[in-house]
This record gives structure tokens, C-alpha cells and sequence, in this order.
């Protein structure tokens, strides 16, 4: 492993929920002049019923809808180079379906543009299949979702009690720590080892701001977002439309500040990521990159790119990886979920001298994110992040239209209930 990967003792994933590159950080070219980023030109285009819809700023910081982002919905919109994303979304969504199109420019996401400026974002990160939330949390935890292509609701593995796969847990050394921090329930649950019973791994996310400030922060934590079920009583972060984003950016300034203020914060790598993108347009095909053989051929294609922060001070300010790479090769520049997981592996994994222990398929093909931590001293130049005020709790934060209603909060009830019927108490959910 390269000497930078060595020094990281404190690996922080943050995943959110549902959003695409272009929709969240496509503006840092229109309008922010980058040019190493692969990001909106003003020339994107989608026609739908004899009409043009063109990119524009989004007028609200809450979605008028949910977009469809299920297997058959994602196959539509990355048809004709991506351009079926306002076709799909008029078919759900039949009023103003050039919402889809629409982005967020630095004044809507202050917490990314502070990020962006901070940090490395990859322009080559895609959700590990193109399909919803929960396989794709399946691959981000585990490098697989067991050829699974929808949610869980009426599915035979919602019936049989969940993932049976192994996480990345299962595969750290007894001396590698890890904490999974939760808002509502931990997506970790909808894994079977882990469904039932009291997993003292499993805390709250204030235990997580705490742990930072305080230096005891273990080699792994993974933090789930609030899913908007109301068991912590606070605002709705996770970014699934409709739901305020600006409740989103709170929460990753909350997260990047305690880390930064952390003790543990130079041998620390913070990624910050979305599982999928929600259905919201993005101009970059997926498709003319295959991934690892995965068991048949519908799970050899990546999904839409999502945005990715690579946040530590051993990785570069400023920085956009992946298409203006272009002295590496492609191989290198590609990044997905299971990318994750192979730089787990790799640092907390691997023996001196050994191999990195396989996994899955994906994970073991995956590219790690070493190649992105480039700096040969610490960096001792961050800034803390916009404080983001917090905003008054909507109507349409606790209600998600159309069919996303039943993607997290039917599933993760019932599990909920299980749970604490077997003695685990809410705040170890």
C-alpha cells in the first residue's frame, strides 16, 4: 500500500441518500470556472413530448418530487446518452418535469463549495449498480446485493430476513475498531448477523461528534443519515427528495468541523458520498465502463455518477479527480462504492508484505482510494466549514411522495420492532 494509505488510522464514511453529480456539484464549471472538473457546460439537453429541457438552477431547496430510481426508471434515463431523465420523471411526476434537470450552485450547497475547495471530489465515482437506495447500500457495505435489483419491500429477501452477505466488518482483525453511528435505524440492520440483537458497535451520530472531539474515534465509523422517521427527532439530512437539503448541509458541516478540530484529525480520511443519484440528471454515461464480473451480465454496468469528497489532510486542496487525469490510466481514475471497501481492506487488512484478503468480485477489482492521497506531509491548512443554520422542519420532510414512501421507513419499522423486542433499546438502533 502506498506510505500516504499508512498513515490513515481513522477511515469516516458518510453516504446520503440520492442525489447525482451534476445536481449537486455540475455548477462548479458553469459557474464556477473550474475547468478540471467534468461538471455542467449549459449545453445539456433532454426533449420529452416535442419539447427541450435545458439545465437551470433549482429555485427551491426542496423537490417538487421523488424521481424514479428504480432498475427499469435508471435503464430509461441513461438511454440516448443520458437522455431520457425528464421522459422518466414526467411519467411519475407528470408537473414540471424539468425539475429533474435542474442543479445547485455554490449559494444552495455552502458546505460542498467549502468542501470542494478544501478537499479532492471525483468526477468518476459511480453508485455500484443503477438501481435504488438499497442495493446499493448493499454494495457499499458488503460489495454485493446478492443479485438483488430492487428495495425491499414484497421481495423474497425483505420475507427471509434480510442481506446474507458479510460485511466489511466481519473482515477487520480483532484490534481494528469500528462503530456504525445512526440517526433512525442503522441500514446496518437490514443485514442478517446483525438484524436482531444488540450490536454494541451500533450507536447514536452524537456518540460519533463526541468521539471525534474527544480523540477516540475508532479505525472505522460508517454514519447513516436521518431517514425522516422521527425516532431522533430531528430534521430529515439524508437528501432524499423531497426533503430540505439545507438540512443536509448542516449535517456534513457538522461532520467535517468536529473532525477537524479532532486530535486524530491528521491520520484521518473522511468520505463523504451519495448511494445513488436519485434519479436526477447527470450528462456522463456509465456505460462505457464494465465493472468485474458480478454474476450475469445486468450486474456488469456501474449507475450514475454521484458526488464524492475525499476529505484528510494527506489528499490534495482543490482538487478534481478523474477525467482530467489524464496521464493515469483508466483503470485508476474509476471509482465506486466498492472502492470503499477495498481501501479498508487494504489498510486495516492486509499483513505486511501480504495480500489484501478477497472479498467479493467487485471489491476485489475495485480501485482503493490511495492513489488520491498524493500529499507527502500532512496539509495544516483546512478551515472549518460554514456554520449552516438550522431551518424550520417542513411538512414535506416527514412525507416523501409517490413510492419512496415505502423504500426506508415500511422496511425499516418492522425491523425496528424486532429489534426491540429483543431488548435493544432505541438509542442503540
Amino acid at each position: 500500500m502506498s506510505d500516504q494509505l499508512n498513515q490513515i488510522d481513522h477511515i469516516v464514511v458518510l453516504m446520503l441518500e440520492n442525489r447525482s453529480f451534476d445536481h449537486m456539484l455540475g455548477y462548479l464549471s458553469l459557474e464556477g470556472g473550474r475547468q478540471d472538473v467534468d461538471g455542467l457546460t449549459g449545453n445539456e439537453v433532454n426533449f420529452h413530448d416535442e419539447q427541450e429541457f435545458r439545465t437551470q438552477r433549482m429555485a427551491s431547496p426542496i423537490m417538487n418530487g421523488d424521481p424514479c430510481h428504480e432498475w427499469e426508471c435508471v435503464e430509461e434515463q441513461l438511454d440516448n446518452d443520458n437522455g431520457g431523465f425528464v421522459s422518466s420523471y414526467a411519467k411519475h411526476i407528470a408537473s414540471h418535469p424539468e425539475f429533474v434537470m435542474h442543479y445547485f450552485n455554490a449559494e444552495d450547497v455552502p458546505a460542498y463549495d467549502h468542501l470542494a475547495r478544501e478537499a479532492t471530489i471525483c468526477d468518476r465515482w459511480f453508485c455500484s449498480i443503477p438501481g435504488p437506495t438499497q442495493p446499493n447500500r448493499a454494495y457499499a457495505l458488503a460489495g454485493t446485493s446478492e443479485g438483488i435489483k430492487s428495495n425491499f419491500s414484497g421481495t423474497e429477501l425483505a420475507r427471509d430476513g434480510g442481506w446474507s452477505a458479510k460485511t466489511i466488518f466481519e473482515f477487520l482483525p480483532p484490534d481494528v475498531t469500528w462503530r456504525y453511528y445512526s440517526h433512525d435505524i442503522a441500514g446496518l440492520r437490514f443485514f442478517k448477523k446483525f438484524k436482531k440483537s444488540l450490536v454494541p458497535q451500533i450507536d447514536k451520530v452524537h456518540k460519533f461528534i463526541d468521539a471525534a472531539r474527544t480523540g477516540t474515534l475508532p479505525n472505522v465509523s460508517w454514519i447513516d443519515p436521518d431517514y425522516g422517521m422521527g425516532i431522533y427527532r430531528g430534521a430529515p439530512n439524508d437528501d432524499h427528495p423531497p426533503h430540505d437539503m439545507r438540512h443536509t448541509q448542516n449535517l456534513v458541516s457538522k461532520v467535517y468541523n468536529a473532525l477537524l478540530t479532532s486530535p486524530q484529525w491528521p491520520k484521518t480520511l473522511l468520505v463523504v458520498t451519495y448511494d445513488e443519484h436519485g434519479g436526477f440528471f447527470d450528462h456522463f454515461s456509465p456505460r462505457q465502463f464494465t465493472p468485474a464480473d458480478d454474476g450475469g451480465d445486468d450486474f456488469r454496468q456501474y449507475g450514475p455518477r454521484v458526488p464524492a469528497f475525499i476529505v484528510s489532510p494527506w489528499a490534495a486542496r482543490q482538487k478534481a479527480y478523474g477525467s482530467q487525469s489524464h496521464h493515469l490510466e483508466p483503470g485508476q481514475v474509476l471509482f465506486d462504492h466498492t472502492s470503499i471497501l477495498r481501501t479498508i481492506l487494504r489498510r486495516f487488512c492486509t499483513p505486511a508484505g501480504g495480500a489484501t484478503p478477497g472479498m467479493t468480485a467487485r471489491v476485489d477489482a475495485a480501485n482503493d482510494l490511495s492513489v488520491l492521497l498524493t500529499e507527502q506531509q500532512p496539509r495544516t491548512d483546512f478551515t472549518p466549514a460554514p456554520t449552516i443554520p438550522d431551518v424550520p422542519v417542513s411538512f414535506l420532510d416527514h412525507f416523501r411522495m409517490g413510492t419512496s414512501d415505502t423504500e426506508l421507513q415500511a422496511e425499516l419499522t418492522p425491523v425496528a420492532a424486532q429489534a426491540m423486542a429483543n431488548g435493544v433499546p432505541p438509542d442503540k438502533l
